[in-house]
């Protein structure tokens, strides 16, 4: 099977908070699973400061369930499956590109062109308060790729994302410490404390998993009918950091999921100019369940 089979369109798609945005389409065999942010967003409810992309929101199992939240009330800078740094820095300046409303940082995506069997997307990381006006501080290439539709070890499909970054100038930039920063989910309104489950690869559960160092984690919760559904995310072991240390949430807004890869929780990572850094994931986006041993398996085949 080739895993990183992807068909992408690109299109206007119906109102997303109220008005047509542009998107990329991903699809797993002939469904529609995924549509990734390729343009700001005009008008999002929460404000002008929210004008955010570079994010993939609806993500969905084969048979439709959305597993992503994007704009929860609770945390309007959350975007479904996206990856921005919490803060950058660069000459003593300390950029906030997490938390949009502060109005300093933000990922703007530009531009996107097919690679052959996938997409590269192109994103800039801008200091929207610098003394001349935005500023760009990283380069952002991000490839993208779904696989055909699986159904073993269940009905899913793969989603693989290879992020590529670099300093727009000739100055080194950090990316502070932090406790959450980088690969993040924030998982379907659906989920709480009592409808899903958490397990990681060390075998930590919603409890436990915050801080530890993970290959893989898991989440699953209840689904239309009485069904599951579930995301396996992983890591690639040539990440920075690996294992990641994980930033989850366990009772926070009654057990809602929140899941990040996070390579500087223990302490920062400085870019140099002139050289590209790259972090690897990959996600299973499933209907049913899937057992620990079944996600290991699948970490190992990403492994290699």
């Amino acid at each position: 099977m080739d895993i990183r089979q992807l068909i992408l369109i690109t299109a206007l798609t119906l109102p997303f908070n109220g008005v047509a945005q542009q998107q990329i389409h991903l699809q797993a065999g002939k469904i529609q699973v995924a549509a990734y942010q390729a343009a700001p967003l005009s008008n999002p409810a929460a404000g002008d400061q929210f004008k955010g992309s570079n994010f993939i929101h609806p993500l969905k199992t084969p048979s439709g369930f959305v597993v992503t939240d994007s704009m929860p009330e609770d945390h309007p800078h959350h975007f479904g499956l996206w990856w921005p740094w919490k803060f950058v820095e660069v000459q003593g300046r300390k950029i906030l590109c997490w938390e949009l409303q502060q109005g300093q940082g933000i990922v703007e995506a530009r531009e996107h062109e097919p690679i052959g069997n996938g997409y590269a997307t192109h994103s800039v990381y801008l200091d929207r308060q610098a003394e001349r006006g935005p500023k760009a501080i990283l380069k952002e290439t991000t490839r993208i790729t779904t696989s055909p539709l699986m159904d073993i070890p269940a009905d899913g499909y793969l989603l693989d994302l290879s992020i590529t970054q670099q300093c727009a100038g000739d100055q080194p930039v950090t990316i502070p410490q932090y406790r959450y920063s980088g690969f993040a989910l924030r998982a379907t309104p659906r989920w709480n404390k009592d409808n899903s489950t958490i397990l990681t690869s060390a075998g930590k559960d919603r409890y436990g998993a915050n801080k530890s160092q993970a290959a893989w984690i898991k989440f699953e919760g209840e689904a239309d009918n009485g069904s599951l559904a579930g995301v396996l995310m992983m890591g690639h072991p040539k990440n920075h950091s690996f294992p990641e240390r994980l930033r989850t949430w366990d009772k926070w807004h009654n057990g809602a999921i929140f899941i990040n890869f996070n390579p500087v929780q223990d302490e920062p990572w400085i870019f140099s100019p002139g050289k590209a850094y790259t972090r690897q994931y990959r996600l299973f986006i499933y209907d049913g369940t899937i057992t620990a041993d079944e996600a290991e398996a699948l970490w190992q085949e990403y492994a290699g």
